[in-house]
């Protein structure tokens, strides 16, 4: 009998010792609210002049308009032919662009090679525009990144690669299409992995203070990656979940069995 005391004894005292451990794993307020701080009256500056920065492996749409109807139908015939088909693992429609090489280039008819990597969408529609000012009369040329994407990875509802095709998302539209955060989620040290003039840098980001509306990394680039951490409780709970919950669960089954035993 008293061996039976002791067993049930032990097993309300790991009962107890766990379930303490998951209460405290809870996080406070502070932890997982976004965007804390005073924002009556208060204003951010956001960069409303945001153009994507092109990178290598980039596939550029090119679309030249003139007034001249008979000179953009002489050249149209020539971009089409010279275009590169492009298909997204993804699913999404395939499509034709120019590539921007290894060398960071990209070759048009009639004004051969340009150097694309690493400027700004407008800054090479104004460089092209003048190069085929020798050709035609006033060319208004508009570029797109036809494989824009980002990834979020980690802590998230529904993690994967997203497709952007106006070119333009915030970190805040990426996480939202991913499904948002799980309760579970590290808000202060969000990871942005960004290549910046072919260098992979790694950025950490706090989405629980609001500076973060007048922070750089606002917008996103192509080809960016999040990845959201999974907060120190739940790397706690999930470890001692598989440590001692096997343990307890054994535990339990021999007492039972010894309890049904010395009956």
């Amino acid at each position: 009998m008293n061996f039976i005391k002791k067993s049930s004894f032990l097993v309300t005292l790991l009962i107890t010792v766990l379930c303490s451990f998951f209460f405290n794993s809870c996080k406070k307020a502070e932890e997982v609210l976004y965007f804390q701080g005073e924002f009556i009256d208060s204003t951010s500056e956001l960069h409303s002049s945001y153009f994507p920065v092109i990178q290598k492996n980039d596939m550029l749409e090119v679309m030249l308009t003139t007034a001249n109807e008979e000179a953009t139908k002489l050249f149209t015939p020539a971009i089409q032919n010279n275009k590169t088909t492009v298909t997204y693992s993804s699913g999404v429609a395939s499509k034709n662009g120019f590539l921007v090489d290894q060398n960071g280039f990209i070759e048009l008819p009639f004004i051969g090679k340009i150097l694309a990597h690493g400027k700004k969408r407008n800054d090479l529609e104004d460089e092209i525009e003048s190069k085929l000012s020798e050709y035609i009369k006033e060319p208004i040329v508009l570029i797109q990144i036809i494989n824009f994407k980002v990834t979020v990875l980690g802590d998230v509802r529904r993690p994967g690669t997203i497709s952007v095709p106006n070119e333009k998302i915030s970190l805040i539209e990426a996480i939202a299409i991913a499904g948002d955060l799980n309760i579970t989620a590290e808000r202060k040290k969000i990871v942005l992995i960004r290549e910046v003039n072919g260098v992979r840098k790694e950025f950490l980001i706090d989405l629980t203070s609001k500076d973060f509306f007048s922070s750089q990394f606002y917008f996103l680039q192509q080809n960016d990656v999040i990845y959201v951490s999974p907060n120190r409780a739940k790397i706690n709970s999930s470890s001692y979940s598989q440590i001692y919950l096997p343990i307890l669960s054994s535990i339990s089954l021999i007492l039972t069995a010894l309890n049904l035993i010395l009956k």
